[in-house]
């Protein structure tokens, strides 16, 4: 709940205009700027005074007594309740102080998550406003944030979810890296332009780049990279081209954020070129046409993002350069600010698409928030061609859709349409048709249209006075022409408002009808129902706030008759009759209650004179509908009530103790109703302008006021404060009618009288709505503390809020009365009749009420608070700024500012009376019946979350329902006990509080409830409460920490907070002893944290071995276990020894929580390894260079896999240095190289067992014993699921751990079972192998060479056996495990593995899926190394070449994988050496040269290979063919995954693909073709770099001269896609774009039908994304190809059509004319949606060619056809552009007979 951005500049009177109590001592930062509208304002700056001075000296003071808990967290969380109340109310001293504070606290290394968050939190909240601090005033190092997120994301031990991390350290972070140095920009920027293929990483350089933008606008120069920019923007939207287009998939996955992208581009507007305005119309250009409604598709969500995103982002960035007050942010310089014909530009280019997507099928609510904005900048051009659409939409029946889409879109615009202003003063004209023409809307038979009519009107009336000022045209004349028509309109107010009644009557009237609603007892009136009441009181009473005194006489006398004439029955249409006449009641008081009083009060005393009608069961509908009519005209100001007192107390008295319950509870709403009146702080005016409207038009003049904000410093908001008359009358009504109902209740209680359940409920009714009438008149319950909680040094206080009215003390409590009464009463009914339900409800909602209720209501609160959110955003002014709120808005703020107060309790003190009434709730909660258990526990965790530390308190109550010794207990307690631990969603989890002293009570409670007699596992729901409680357990769980040591550092920051003035409280700073001892009671705190840690271990152990204990149980019982590994202690032994047992658990479930913990107990005992620093210049004998220069350089070679230098002798391999992580050195060396040091300084390996720790020897027991692995490798060789499993990293880890701490010690036991398992073919036997054979070689990092070597000894034949068995189950997993053992590895350590997988992976021997699946395991090994092998790739590449001609396609696929694999290493980054590995320009040349025989032949290529490997030597022809095979699958896998499409290179082989690519989409073609199609497709989207334009060109242009026209065809539509996917690096090169043009009309006239007709298509396309335009030489060439004059015409063939062969000597001719009128097809199809200038003519001209011969005829049929078609749906529009002759001419075409013919 932020305070609504940025204040006013400079310092403005004190609003309500008090002149301010003396200069403050300090000035504050920025506070809550509606606080000073209070009506109590004035008692505020003491109050905050006081509580930041206790905060300051408290949290300086526990962070000085070492105590993070409870007194560093209690009063941190006092902070953000004070942040929250008063804003930054504090000294930018302070300020600076708070944020180190918290810095130096979030970083304490040792410090656990949970506070770390809370911690986390405050701080991002203190660092929100930018503005507020500069950086000379707070410089933070960023290092300790760095280690941090190093160590829990990429923590190695707990797999501990953080959720905190990104936003915290993301705001700190930004506001270090702002000065981040200019070489770093060019090196990105290097590296974004450079990589082609949207790798995941690409998305964060974005988000960088936009906010470098954003924060130096005017400093970087984005020229040069804009055509790029815009291209990759293009291309992220993923919109589908083209005719048959595959998308890469994972282009679909990794586009940007939309947001970051609009950030950025404006960021780079304005300025001196207005190059990103040129492109940014040309992008909104190209895909207006996808915004028409009639397209859909996934990517419309990103398009309609785009839309709301980019006017917002403007308008922010003009609010920054106009109206907001400098700051210490960086200034836009003024040759960049934005101009207004910036403005304007950009308004026109983004206007299209935005109108037509406001009828788009996702709703048109992107819309209306764009426009809101666009209007705000230039409502001259935004709001007429509204206004265009909303007028016929108002008018038409048959699209409702239109009508609720074009009202919302007018509601966005309301507040710029009113106000008019300079630049469109003709707006508010058009303010009466509108409202006048939205009535109809309010339409009983359309709900949707209904509610967004109220809102419409509601938004207008908000927004004017409803002020006839007709009558002073007769006495001023100098008005504007604008003012004279306003004046004149606006007597049809009165019209309006009257007729708006009138409807709304009717919808009343409409749901009386349904009569059904008597009979049933439905209390609720429906969803939709309540929807509507809302929306019709809420539009009236605006309505009528707005209205001047007379039109309001008037609407007030015609409910009134409507409400006395009907009687309505009270569910739906009495509600709404009553909520229109408070409505009236509320705007004028006096006027209204004496009309509507007097009447009610006479009916309903007339009606019950006769005293049998008390004891009615069925009242009269009369009697009825007049209680509630009074109950709800009585919601007004308390002042003007207190005339009528007499009158309603004789109600009262007559009526509260009627027998029919609606009859009573009417009553008591009436009650309940007088006394808030009475009793309540609140606004009695929400007028749009302070004084309201009935001042004489010549001294004011309403027009003035239309669309004005309200000005927060002359508010001047009513107040309704309690007069002491007024107090006096609520305490007369409570002694009148509560206390006699106590004293009943009392007696009762006690058992002295009988009552029935009715009375009872009655009574209780009464006394519920005497509390919640008078809440904040009582004063909370007092009573002693409950002590010894919580031991603290530090005073936990509470903050007392004062909000409005002294308590008077010298009357009796009453809230105590009723909490006494209602305890007892409540025992009495749980002894005597506990089936009281009803009655208990009540209770349970009294007790909750007695404990919390000050005045208002939590959820009430929250969903008004979300409903003004709503409202603010429809409504605000982000140009401008400055909270140019309207006036209501801004009332309704103060309104919720106070409501806050009364509602801020957290932190209250618990005492010994909230601890008895927590006990009844628990007794509640744990009674018989469901429905009350439930309301009851929902009370009760409320009730808890409010009291400091009573969980302590309950914890043991709740527990004594579990106890297995207890013999009493009953299922329901049983159950109503287990939901109290669980809690619900959002409040505490008792179960799970993080603190020792709660969970080492409650776990174990839990495990051993197992035993108890109520348990009983046949009970579905108790067992889903078990796996509930679990589930929550586990997800809620974070480490407890052991050690909360305070450093010095934070000791330091906390004296100097304690010490700051201003404001300040006189406590002394904590003497030497006080220091001591917090030291002393911090070792203390420690110590028990350690007790209790082991102390939990041991009792869960405990309960997890009790015999017969349900399985449930016991898996829940490790589970818990299972969350107590830590990386700080090990384990106590007797859990390792529990879980290394566990091992062989029989139940599966078990064995793999074993196996996680063992692995993780294995991570504990690891012995640390010694590293040394080395300096890789002196290694590698090359010096350090100047500049930066990634990729393989002299001083890095050292580090590549060399057969020639691998280290094969136990000297050679100790003098090496290994270095494991792959990345280090290729860009740039570490500053701190660090690699392990030789083995002599290492721990000791190969130890016996006496050298072993005593955890250490429980596991070598049992791995060493023979009978125990036997057992163990029998498990994990297991099916878990069958055909789910996969290799599992979890007993990698284990076995890892288990060589990695043992060396080989259990090598020789686990031998003879490894070489059984290899030979054994089956799915998990191979994966059990797979994983073990991983573990070894990871866990063998720090083995000798005697050893590493023996271990190749034994795995080298083992491998073997495994890779000649692998199966279609299996190869994963041995990929996996290779990959995985590769990982993080030096290569030179790993030759012998290398060596093995290079040994001919392509045998032969056992088929061509062997050969596929050692090539994919041979492909993990070596993609895991990357650079560091260009040996290895060089050999693999020169053993596959020969080999490409492949046969099985299996094998084929795999190789293609394998060279993309083999080729990833050669990118073209900036600054980046040419690579050491293997390059495609070299590879590809060889590749063309093979290919040669198929490239010199014109026919077309077929695939006659059979799938078999002939004997001898086939001809070129057909080699090359599989050879094309197997680089089509390269090709296909690359454009996945490399970094950059295609090379110079490769291009060259595009004509080849084009020649075979076939046409149509039939699937039964052969792999070939369809590879080649795919590639194609997947090629004409790469991302080109500018220089490469031409080549690609050259390319299809020699192509186009083909003798195949497959090819010729092919190249259009892969024309189609580039163009589009590259479309501002073609519009950036004039050459390209002409020679496109050229190409594209060249295809025109080609001989083939199909050619053309694609030709057509393309060209129409490119026109339609504006990438060419229709300009008179286009036309004109097309209109001479039309006239080209055909030969005499032959009696029609009927084999004429299809027969195009160029012999037949006329066709040259046809050809011509059918290219012309194609041409102009293609014009008049390229703007669907409109009908330009142009337009008319062509098809005029077209028509002319209806007869022609065919194929013309056809296409001319076909342009007309898809005309109609598109312009069909806004024919009416269109018809305007066309003169009367060509509107004959078209209709006769488009239903002329010929069109059927």
């Amino acid at each position: 709940m932020e305070p609504a951005e940025r204040e006013g500049g400079g310092d403005p009177p004190e609003p309500g205009g008090l002149p301010g109590p003396g200069p403050r001592s300090f000035v504050p930062q920025k506070e809550i700027v509606y606080n000073k509208l209070l009506p109590y304002a004035e008692r505020l700056d003491a109050e905050s005074d006081l509580q930041l001075a206790q905060i300051k000296s408290n949290l300086g003071r526990a962070v000085q007594l070492q105590e993070l808990w409870p007194g560093g967290l209690f009063w941190t969380r006092k902070l953000s309740t004070y942040i929250r109340l008063y804003g930054r109310k504090f000294s930018k001293e302070d300020h600076v102080l708070f944020v180190k504070l918290l810095y130096e606290l979030v970083s304490i290394p040792k410090l656990e998550i949970s506070m770390m968050q809370g911690f986390a939190r405050l701080l991002i909240n203190l660092l929100k406003k930018k503005e507020l601090l500069s950086r000379d005033d707070l410089e933070l190092p960023w290092r300790p944030l760095y280690d941090m997120v190093e160590r829990i994301l990429y923590s190695k031990t707990e797999h501990l979810g953080l959720n905190w991390f990104p936003n915290s350290v993301e705001n700190v972070l930004k506001t270090l890296v702002k000065s981040c140095r200019p070489l770093w920009f060019d090196e990105l920027i290097g590296l974004w332009v450079s990589v082609q293929n949207l790798p995941q990483w690409e998305g964060q350089l974005v988000n960088l780049f936009a906010r470098l933008a954003t924060d130096n606008i005017g400093y970087i120069d984005w020229d040069p990279y804009v055509p790029k920019i815009f291209t990759r923007i293009l291309r992220s939207l993923n919109l589908p081209v083209g005719s048959s287009q595959v998308l890469v998939p994972r282009f679909l996955t990794n586009a940007y954020d939309i947001g970051h992208a609009v950030i950025w581009i404006t960021a780079m507007m304005g300025g001196p070129s207005k190059l990103v305005q040129k492109h940014l119309t040309g992008l909104f250009n190209s895909i207006t046409s996808f915004y028409h409604p009639s397209n859909n598709g996934r990517w419309l969500n990103k398009l309609m993002k785009l839309l709301q995103r980019l006017p917002n982002s403007v308008v922010r960035r003009l609010h920054r350069e106009r109206y907001k007050k400098p700051s210490w942010l960086t200034p836009v310089p003024d040759s960049h600010k934005l101009t207004d014909q910036d403005v304007t530009d950009f308004v026109q280019c983004i206007i299209q698409p935005v109108l037509l997507a406001m009828f788009s099928k996702t709703g048109s609510l992107e819309a209306a928030q764009a426009l809101q904005n666009l209007a705000l900048m230039r409502p001259e051009l935004v709001i007429p061609p509204v206004l265009e659409r909303t007028y016929p939409a108002l008018e038409t029946l048959t699209e409702p859709h239109q009508l609720t889409a074009t009202l919302s879109c007018v509601i966005g615009v309301a507040r710029s349409l009113v106000s008019g202003g300079k630049w469109f003063p003709e707006g508010p004209t058009h303010m009466l048709p509108l409202l006048m023409r939205a009535l109809p809307g309010v339409d009983p038979n359309d709900f949707s249209k209904c509610m967004i009519t109220f809102q419409f009107i509601a938004t207008f009336s908000t927004l004017v006075p409803l002020v006839d000022c007709s009558s002073v045209l007769q006495e001023r004349d100098d008005f504007t022409e604008v003012e004279r028509e306003l004046c004149s309109a606006t007597a049809e107010f009165e019209d309006f408002v009257l007729q708006f009644m009138d409807r709304c009557f009717g919808l009343i009237e409409s749901s009386t009808l349904e009569q059904t609603r008597e009979e049933t007892e439905t209390e609720k009136m429906t969803h939709l129902e309540s929807l509507v009441e809302l929306g019709l009181s809420s539009t009236f009473s605006t309505i009528l706030t707005q209205c001047s005194k007379e039109i309001f006489m008037v609407a007030l006398q015609k409910v009134f008759n409507f409400s006395i004439s009907h009687i309505f029955e009270t569910r739906v249409a009495g509600r709404m009759v009553a909520d229109m006449c408070r409505a009236a009641v509320k705007c004028c008081p006096e006027e209204s209650l004496k009309l509507f009083v007097p009447h009610c009060c006479s009916v309903i005393t007339q009606l019950t004179m006769n005293d049998d009608v008390l004891n009615e069961e069925e009242l009269d509908k009369e009697l009825l509908w007049n209680l509630q009519l009074l109950s709800e005209i009585t919601r007004v100001d308390g002042k003007k009530l207190l005339l009528y007192r007499e009158q309603l107390v004789k109600i009262l008295q007559r009526t509260l103790h009627l027998t029919c319950k609606q009859g009573y509870t009417l009553s008591c709403n009436l009650l309940h109703h007088l006394l808030r009146s009475t009793t309540l702080i609140y606004p009695t005016e929400y007028c749009s302008v302070p004084g309201g409207f009935d001042r004489h038009l010549s001294e004011y003049f309403p027009i003035k006021d239309w669309g004005k904000p309200g000005d927060l410093w002359n508010l001047g908001i009513q107040w309704h404060v309690p007069s002491s008359n007024e107090v006096a009358f609520a305490f007369f009504l409570l002694d009148s009618f509560l206390q006699p109902e106590l004293i009943k209740l009392q007696q009762c209680g006690d058992g002295e009288i009988e009552m029935s359940r009715d009375d009872v409920l009655q009574s209780l009714t009464i006394v519920h709505n005497c509390l919640i009438g008078s809440g904040n008149l009582l004063p909370p319950l007092k009573g002693e503390p409950v002590a010894n909680l919580v031991p603290s040094m530090v005073s936990l206080e509470e903050t007392k809020l004062y909000t409005g009215l002294e308590y008077d003390l010298s009357r009796e409590n009453h809230r105590e009365a009723i909490a006494r009464v209602i305890r007892k009463l409540l025992n009495h009914i749980l002894n005597n009749s506990e089936d009281d339900t009803k009655s208990l409800f009540l209770i349970i909602k009294i007790i909750g009420d007695l404990l919390q209720f000050q005045g208002s209501h939590k959820h009430e609160f929250d969903s008004r608070w979300k409903s003004f959110n709503l409202v603010k955003k429809s409504m605000e002014n982000r140009l401008h700024g400055k909270k140019q709120h309207i006036r209501a808005l801004l009332i309704d703020r103060v309104m919720l500012q106070h409501e806050l107060r009364t509602l801020t309790v957290e932190g209250c003190e618990y005492k010994k009376v909230h601890q008895d009434m927590i006990r009844d709730l628990l007794r509640l909660s744990t009674s018989s019946y469901s429905q009350v258990r439930n309301k009851a526990q929902q009370a009760f965790f409320s009730a808890l979350g409010a009291y400091n530390f009573c969980c302590r308190d309950i914890i043991p109550l709740v527990l004594e329902f579990l106890r297995p010794d207890r013999q009493d207990v009953t299922q329901q307690q049983f159950k109503g006990a287990l939901y109290c631990l669980l809690g619900n969603h959002s409040g505490v989890c008792l179960a799970n509080l993080h603190d020792w002293d709660c969970i080492v009570q409650t776990w174990p409670a839990i495990v051993s409830s197992g035993l108890s007699k109520a348990m009983s596992l046949e009970k579905p729901s108790i067992v889903r409460l078990f796996d509930d409680l679990a589930e929550k357990i586990h997800r809620q769980y974070e480490t407890i920490g052991l050690d909360f040591t305070i450093p010095k550092s934070c000791v330091g920051i906390a004296e100097l907070l304690q010490q700051s003035k201003n404001p300040s409280t006189n406590q002394i700073m904590p003497s030497l002893e006080e220091i001591k001892e917090g030291l002393r009671r911090q070792q203390v705190k420690n110590a028990d944290a350690l007790r209790n840690y082991e102390n939990l271990v041991n009792t869960l152990l405990d309960g997890v071995e009790q015999r017969n204990l349900p399985w449930k149980f016991e898996h829940i019982g490790i589970g818990l276990l299972s969350l107590l590994l830590r990386d700080d202690r090990v384990l106590p032994l007797r859990a390792i020894r529990f879980f290394i047992e566990n091992l062989n658990h029989d139940a599966i479930v078990v064995r793999k929580m074993a196996i996680s913990a063992v692995a993780g107990i294995l991570k504990q005992l690891k012995r640390t390894h010694k590293k040394l620093t080395i300096n890789p210049y002196e290694i590698s004998g090359y010096p350090k260079s100047t500049q930066i220069l990634a990729g393989d350089r002299p001083d890095n070679h050292w580090l590549h896999y060399d057969s020639k230098s691998i280290p094969k002798t136990k000297k050679e391999w100790e003098s090496s240095y290994f270095v494991e992580k792959t990345h280090w050195g290729y860009y740039t060396w570490p500053q701190n190289m660090v690699v392990y040091a030789g083995v002599e300084e290492q721990p000791k390996l190969g130890r016996s067992r006496e050298d072993l720790t005593e955890a250490e020897q429980i596991i070598f027991d049992h791995f060493s014993d023979p009978k125990f692995v036997e057992q163990l490798i029998t498990f994990l060789s297991l099916e878990d699921r069958k055909g789910k499993d996969k290799f599992n990293p979890r007993r990698f880890c284990l076995f890892k751990g288990i060589f990695r701490n043992f060396d080989d010690a259990f090598l020789p036991v686990l031998k003879p079972h490894l070489e059984r398992l290899v030979a054994d073919s089956h799915e998990s036997t191979q994966r059990c192998v797979a994983e073990i054979i991983a573990g070894l070689i990871r866990g063998s990092k720090h083995w000798t060479f005697e050893k590493v070597e023996k271990l190749w000894e034994l795995l080298c034949p083992l491998l073997r056996t495994a890779l000649s068995n692998i199966t279609v189950e299996t190869y994963n997993d041995w990929g996996t495990c290779i990959a995985t053992s590769c990982e993080s590895r030096d290569p030179r350590k790993l030759h012998w593995l290398f060596e093995l997988l290079l040994e001919s992976p392509l045998s032969g021997e056992g088929g061509s899926f062997v050969d596929a699946c050692r090539l994919y395991v041979l492909q993990g090994g070596l993609a895991q190394q990357e650079w560091r092998v260009p040996e290895l790739l060089h050999r693999l590449l020169k053993y596959l070449e020969p080999k490409l001609t492949q046969v099985y396609k299996n094998v084929r696929e795999r190789i293609g994988s394998v060279l993309t694999y083999i080729f990833m290493i050669d990118v073209s980054l900036p600054n980046t050496a040419p690579t050491a590995s293997p390059r495609v320009p070299e590879f590809t040349a060889r590749i063309l040269e093979k290919l040669k025989p198929l490239m010199d032949v014109d026919e077309e290529i077929q695939n006659h290979v059979m799938e078999e490997n002939g004997i001898g030597e086939e001809d070129e022809r057909t080699q090359g063919i599989k050879l094309l095979k197997t680089i089509l699958k390269w090709l296909m896998a690359s454009a996945g995954r490399s970094f950059s499409t295609a090379v110079t290179e490769q291009l060259q082989l595009l004509p080849l693909f084009f020649k075979i690519a076939p046409v149509e989409n039939d699937n039964s073609y052969d792999e070939l073709k369809r590879d080649a199609k795919l590639c194609l497709s997947l090629m004409s989207q790469g991302l080109l770099y500018p220089h490469q334009v031409p080549l690609v060109l050259q390319v299809l242009k020699q192509t186009a001269r083909s003798s195949s026209w497959h090819a010729r065809y092919t190249v259009l539509t892969y024309l189609q896609t580039m163009v589009f996917y590259n479309l501002f690096i073609f519009l950036n090169n004039e050459d390209a774009v002409k020679g496109i043009r050229w190409l594209v009309i060249s295809l025109l006239e080609d001989e083939q039908l199909e050619v053309r007709e694609m030709a057509a298509t393309t060209l129409s396309g490119l026109l339609q994304c504006n990438f060419l335009t229709i300009d008179s030489p286009m036309q004109i060439h097309f209109e001479q190809l039309c006239k080209t004059k055909l030969p005499k015409k032959r009696k029609r063939d009927p084999g004429f059509v299809g027969d195009t062969i160029p012999s037949a000597g006329n066709n040259t001719e046809l050809v011509k004319r059918h290219a012309g009128v194609l041409g102009l097809g293609a014009c008049v199809l390229s703007s669907p949606y409109d009908v330009p200038t142009w337009m008319p003519q062509l098809l005029m001209n077209l028509s002319a060619h209806l007869n022609d011969p065919q194929p013309i005829e056809m296409t001319v049929k076909k342009t007309l056809s898809n005309f109609r078609r598109t312009h069909h749906d806004n024919w009416q529009e269109h018809k305007q552009q066309f003169t009367d002759d060509q509107l004959l001419v078209l209709t006769d075409l488009l239903v002329s007979p010929c069109y059927y013919a």
